[in-house]
């Protein structure tokens, strides 16, 4: 048999057979599809610097609701730390009561003393011109006026008591408050103004503080607080001096402790954020920068201070900030990351 016919045959199958394995091939790998939408990937803005950010083309912005807004140059004064308890007021009625008993106490053997003593020195008049009163009587009167004298000082020792009772714990300022049962002291006894006991977080010993602190309440408010007067005691945790401040009672209650600040030292560069830009993840505050239209990276925003508008940020470059959507941002970049993990 000739070796021709074979080796033609030999070829042809094997021809055959590549053809299969490329179709086959082909079969197995899907079509790349133009018109599929691309994902957002966390992307480094620069080689050298690894910060993670995310990509999102025009319409996915619109979608996600994404808006940004200048954040501006800013020098800020620096600022104390201090922490803000809110105080029962019934120690302080208690005290309040107390020395509005005495007083009254006072008035009352006041009275009694100026009456016995008019009575007593009556009879005695009548006595010396023509002895139409007895001696019983003279005597019964001393005696009144007298034991009515000794009532009237102890009831005033009793005052001074209430009084310095109070001012080893309330100080002198609002025991004075107290006394004089003004409108100051009735918004205070009527709980439409709190009684804040500050102290500076540092347990520095502080000798003045301002007029006027900033107060966060529990709602996430800034309100401004106003000095009373210097406390008594010490803080027995931090070991500072501690000062009295008053304050609006809307969003706060006794019981609570507040983080309170108050202007010190010098200017602080940084910048001033929206008020809806900062948001928290793994414990820190950050805010998205749009580095290029639709490219947008997360920096930290540390020791960001409340203001009445926004934020102001300390040591954060002026820069065009995710002022809207930003936790839409941080749900798109974290599954970025974990679908590039996968992939990985």
């Amino acid at each position: 048999m000739s070796r021709a016919p074979i080796l033609a045959a030999i070829a042809a199958s094997t021809l055959t057979l590549v053809a299969m394995l490329a179709w086959q091939h082909h079969s197995s790998t899907p079509d790349k599809d133009p018109g599929a939408r691309v994902e957002a990937k966390p992307q480094a803005a620069q080689d050298d610097d690894k910060r993670p950010g995310v990509v999102l083309d025009k319409e996915a912005l619109e979608q996600a609701g994404i808006q940004t807004a200048p954040a501006t140059k800013a020098l800020v004064q620096a600022q104390s730390q201090a922490i803000a308890t809110v105080l029962s007021t019934q120690e302080l009625l208690d005290s309040a009561a107390s020395i509005a008993a005495a007083k009254a106490q006072a008035v009352r053997a006041s009275a009694a003393l100026d009456a016995s003593r008019r009575d007593y020195e009556r009879i005695k008049g009548l006595h010396t011109l023509d002895r139409n009163v007895s001696d019983r009587a003279l005597e019964a009167a001393e005696a009144t006026w007298r034991g009515d004298e000794a009532s009237a000082r102890a009831t005033q020792e009793a005052l001074a008591i209430a009084q310095a009772t109070a001012q080893s714990r309330w100080g002198q300022a609002l025991t004075a408050l107290m006394a004089a049962h003004g409108g100051p002291w009735q918004r205070l006894a009527a709980g439409q103004t709190l009684l804040l006991r500050v102290v500076a977080s540092t347990g520095a010993s502080t000798s003045a503080m301002p007029i006027t602190i900033e107060v966060d309440d529990v709602s996430g408010e800034l309100r401004q607080a106003r000095l009373l007067s210097v406390a008594p005691t010490v803080d027995a945790h931090i070991q500072g001096r501690a000062f009295f401040y008053v304050m609006d009672a809307h969003g706060a209650a006794p019981g609570m402790v507040l983080e309170a600040r108050f202007n010190a030292g010098q200017q602080v560069p940084g910048a001033l954020l929206p008020a809806d830009a900062l948001l928290w993840w793994q414990g820190k505050q950050w805010a998205y920068v749009e580095v290029s239209p639709g490219h947008f990276e997360r920096r930290e925003a540390s020791a960001a201070r409340r203001q009445d508008k926004g934020w102001f940020v300390p040591g954060f470059e002026a820069a065009t900030v995710v002022s809207r959507g930003a936790q839409a941002l941080l749900s798109q970049e974290l599954r970025s990351a974990i679908k590039v993990g996968e992939e990985e």
